[in-house]
């Protein structure tokens, strides 16, 4: 009989979800990286880390503790031109809004045509700046 999954946490992009999960691995915690959708990734919070229930609570208080957030500046080389970086700071330790509630309807109507077109709001976890994508 198989163990059932509970979700930890959600992310916005892989790398982050896999940090956690590598985390988790360190203290004999085994999870996995679940993805959504393409279109549910794109508009955010499309990976989520998975434990059994059985590991859930302590899952739980690591990521707690893990909760100032990873610094992806680490891991990232300065030359890299793959992620989005901060126009202040040029970390890559940038999130962006995720969609509202009439916009999320626009993209599943127009089979996730709209993303491409949308401009979202970013933010430096940072240095705290604020920008349109």
């Amino acid at each position: 009989m198989s163990e059932t999954h509970e979700t930890v946490k959600a992310f916005s992009n892989e790398v982050e979800a896999t940090l956690a999960r590598s985390r988790l691995a360190q203290e004999g915690i085994d999870g996995t990286v679940h993805r959504f959708s393409r279109y549910r990734a794109l508009a955010g919070g499309g990976y989520v880390l998975k434990v059994t229930a059985a590991d859930l609570s302590r899952a739980l208080a690591l990521l707690d503790e893990l909760d100032t957030g990873i610094d992806m500046d680490e891991y990232v080389d300065a030359d890299d031109t793959s992620y989005r970086r901060c126009p202040a700071c040029r970390s890559v330790n940038v999130d962006t809004r995720p969609l509202g509630g009439w916009q999320r309807l626009l993209a599943v109507v127009s089979l996730g045509l709209f993303l491409w077109c949308i401009k979202r709001d970013c933010h430096c976890a940072k240095c705290g700046a604020r920008w349109r994508a």
